[in-house]
């Protein structure tokens, strides 16, 4: 498994700013993702939840190469405990457990 940190500031392509921590499997697909926008909204999706009225688990597969490349923004290798520690701790607004309204926290 690969696990990336990925903020898209600086990107020149016009993505709005945004940073997701992913698992990635060997052959490239995405496992799981926790996305955090710029205003503290976070999102999650793994495999078993790829989609929902929000968003979508990224699809296709992952490219180290093209991933480098600055107008995309800026990509760093982390360690699986720092992913799992990210994922374990974010509350995302479409989490079962945060169905209620009232109980949706941001980031």
């Amino acid at each position: 498994m690969l696990h990336r940190l990925y903020c898209s500031s600086g990107n020149t392509v016009g993505v709005g700013e945004y940073v997701c921590y992913s698992e990635i499997g060997a052959d490239g697909s995405w496992v799981r993702y926790v996305e955090i926008k710029a205003d503290g909204t976070a999102l999650r999706y793994d495999t078993e939840r790829a989609a929902d009225q929000y968003e979508i688990l990224p699809e296709g597969k992952w490219d180290e190469a093209e991933s480098t490349m600055s107008e995309h923004g800026a990509v760093a290798a982390i360690p699986a405990k720092l992913f799992q520690a990210i994922r374990s701790v974010t509350r995302c607004i479409n989490d079962e457990r945060n169905t209620d309204e009232s109980r949706v926290h941001r980031f």
